[in-house]
């Protein structure tokens, strides 16, 4: 399994999972307002679930995750996965995010997700990163634009939290495209 390191960032520290973030993973997936717009997070959360899944990240089932912090607060979460489509010889991997909401609207997401992105695209011979926001999800589809995203189709997805089908919007970002804006991000 690939060592993470520490990542810093201007204003954040990413920083490898670890069993006492559990109750703040818990008390934050418990908001409707960031379940809503992630696949996987069921809503209400139910109190293992945080534990469980920590306990995927240990055993490196559940990708690259890292805690998103700001004076060792956990604020979110910032990770990849590799791609579904491996053994078709297709290496695209995706990136996923979330962050509490009192952290919205102040840039700690784009930081985080371009620290990311900066340590994980040299690493891995890959020519491009996917990602997926639901249509109504306005600040991740605005953010993933901002960092040289592109879209690629529209789909249909499904949120556990709200336990229905939605639209959403499937993105991509070559590795070149992402260097030639790195400066203007």
């Amino acid at each position: 399994m690939m060592q993470i390191p520490d990542l810093a960032s201007e204003r954040l520290i990413l920083r490898p999972l670890r069993a006492s973030d559990a109750p703040a993973l818990a008390q934050h997936c418990q908001d409707f307002e960031i379940s809503k717009y992630l696949a996987v997070v069921p809503h209400p959360y139910p109190k293992s679930a945080a534990n469980d899944w920590l306990e995927k990240q240990e055993k490196g089932v559940a990708g690259i995750n890292m805690a998103i912090t700001k004076d060792d607060i956990l604020m979110g979460v910032v990770g990849i996965k590799a791609s579904s489509e491996r053994d078709l010889g297709i290496f695209a991997p995706t990136i996923g995010y979330w962050l509490a909401t009192a952290y919205w609207g102040k840039g700690f997401m784009q930081e985080a997700v371009r620290r990311l992105l900066d340590w994980y695209l040299p690493h891995e011979p890959t020519e491009k990163m996917c990602a997926a926001a639901f249509e109504d999800n306005p600040r991740s589809l605005n953010l993933l634009r901002n960092l040289g995203f592109e879209e690629v189709k529209r789909d249909i997805g499904y949120s556990l939290a709200r336990g229905e089908k939605v639209p959403e919007i499937i993105m991509e970002l070559t590795s070149q495209r992402f260097s030639q804006l790195g400066s203007a991000c």
